[in-house]
């Protein structure tokens, strides 16, 4: 008997229809955690991990199952979270931590598994290691000062934590752009045409704008009009902050709506895995791809896989978020959004024609002609009214001339979807805790959602301005980004996991908490 041991109940029951020679079993995600009631962590930073409620059981009828099979595969999720999952299975079971048993795939077909089992590979130690600090570093952090606020505020419901924090600070320095905004009042004349509009400058009083109305409701003259052919790239595939901002817009779905719907379609074997930060796509599946965009709407639409300059500390050995087979359907409209994305960023680019048409007084027109629809085939783009062609010299009547009252806006709040983008271009946090991040902000009433955006609120303030009184460096942007890159650094065993905690807490003025171990 062979035995496959995966995290998710679900993706177990996708991968057993695949596979009736295996016998195919799930731990339902983590089964060892910190204790809850104690911080769980020694001097030496070793972790006294318990079972979490309910999955002794588990446990014990994995173990049952797993007494006379003669191979045993760890097929977790390929990710820090899966290979912590993986190391603890691996004790429980008693394997030997450098024994070849571990298999990664980034989609859950038969074909991929096949390939994984071909290349059965050892635990990732030095990933697990990083794991393991990110959850001390957290723990230390989170669990006393958390403790410190809450008797602090003589509330409940209060928490600090690495991540949230500098989310935190982010919503507080929006508040500050809305406070310290001055809005400006502008007046433009615009120009009313049969087929377009004409605008002017902006002036700062109603009067000078009334008198050019006036100056030119019998005529403008053309002075400029040009043509420019334009081409407009496809965009690219999906990663995980750009599939929950396009969800979140789209959609209106919040961040750990798009994260569970994501990561059920991952295990049933709809996407490749969920949570990444690439935009690579596997280049056999991509000329699959490619081969049906050319059979299906033609020659001139085939595009080309391209590759993307990533960051540093991608994780290289992922795809981007993508789906499996273009044959497949499914009803869930974020399926939809990832099957037109994955095909669109495939395709040719879309050929625009640029209109621009200047006139006396200083009024410009603009407009836009798509001569070639490319990936707009399967996704939307937003473009200007055409314009009509224009001869310089030519003298054109507007149908109405009238004055437009307008006004600078303030920057609008984050919406879950932006937020993520942020912590994204910032550093904050990696793609397995965007989500979780945010909803610890909201759990906590740190913010509210107002009109679908995040509006800070009294009690994040006060918690804000507590941190940032005593512990400066937790709600520091870019010192939470110089932490989050110090422990990537583990997961490249370039640094050793326990001096790096050590390291980190002396940083951020948070070592008194070793007082407590």
């Amino acid at each position: 008997m062979r035995v496959l041991i995966v995290e998710s109940p679900n993706k177990a029951r996708t991968i057993q229809k695949y596979f009736k020679d295996f016998k195919v079993l799930a731990t339902a995600g983590h089964f060892k955690d910190l204790p809850e009631d104690r911080l769980g962590v020694d001097k030496e930073f070793n972790m006294q991990f318990e079972y979490l409620k309910g999955k002794g059981k588990i446990i014990a009828f994995i173990k049952k199952e797993v007494k006379n099979a003669k191979e045993i595969y760890i097929a977790t999720d390929p990710d820090r979270e899966g290979e912590a999952i993986a190391y603890h299975i691996m004790k429980e079971l008693k394997i030997d931590l450098n024994k070849q048993c571990r298999i990664r795939f980034y989609e859950v077909t038969k074909e991929s598994i096949e390939k994984a089992l071909k290349n059965v590979d050892k635990l990732d130690i030095n990933l697990v290691k990083s794991q393991f600090a990110r959850r001390i570093l957290d723990r230390l952090i989170g669990y006393p000062l958390s403790s410190e606020v809450i008797k602090h505020f003589n509330e409940r419901n209060l928490s600090v934590g690495r991540v949230q924090s500098a989310v935190l600070a982010l919503l507080y320095e929006k508040e500050k752009q809305i406070e310290n905004f001055k809005q400006k009042v502008y007046y433009v004349v615009v120009a009313q045409f049969d087929k377009f509009k004409a605008t002017s400058r902006a002036f700062e009083s109603s009067e000078e704008a009334q008198k050019l109305a006036e100056k030119v409701k019998d005529g403008l003259k053309v002075k400029t009009y040009e043509e420019k052919k334009v081409y407009i790239d496809p965009p690219k595939p999906f990663n995980t902050s750009e599939i929950l901002k396009e969800a979140g817009e789209k959609l209106k779905y919040p961040v750990a709506k798009t994260q569970a719907i994501a990561q059920k379609l991952f295990e049933e074997g709809y996407i490749t895995y969920p949570r990444t930060d690439t935009h690579r796509m596997d280049e056999a599946k991509a000329n699959m791809f490619l081969d049906y965009i050319e059979k299906t709407y033609g020659e001139n639409y085939r595009g080309k896989l391209r590759t993307f300059r990533e960051k540093a500390n991608v994780q290289g050995a992922h795809e981007c978020i993508r789906i499996v087979e273009v044959n497949k359907q499914h009803s869930e409209p974020l399926y939809d959004l990832i099957y037109r994305r994955t095909l669109s960023s495939l395709m040719s680019p879309a050929v625009v024609l640029k209109q621009k048409a200047t006139f006396e007084h200083d009024f410009i027109a603009e407009g836009e002609i798509l001569l070639f629809d490319g990936w707009t085939k399967l996704e939307k783009l937003d473009l200007s009214s055409p314009l009509p062609k224009l001869k310089e010299g030519e003298i054109l009547k507007p149908i109405k001339v009238f004055v437009e009252k307008r006004k600078t806006e303030p920057p609008p709040r984050y919406t879950q979807a932006s937020l993520v983008k942020k912590m994204e271009t910032l550093g904050i946090g990696r793609p397995s805790t965007y989500a979780t991040a945010i909803n610890t902000i909201l759990k906590r009433e740190y913010a509210i959602v107002q009109k679908n955006n995040l509006k800070l609120t009294d009690r994040g303030l006060k918690v804000y301005m507590y941190l940032k009184e005593k512990y400066p460096e937790l709600v520091d942007i870019k010192f939470t980004a110089i932490m989050e890159d110090e422990l990537d650094q583990v997961a490249e065993n370039k640094t050793d996991y326990k001096q790096t905690i050590r390291k980190l807490l002396e940083l951020s003025k948070t070592a008194h908490v070793l007082e407590l171990l």
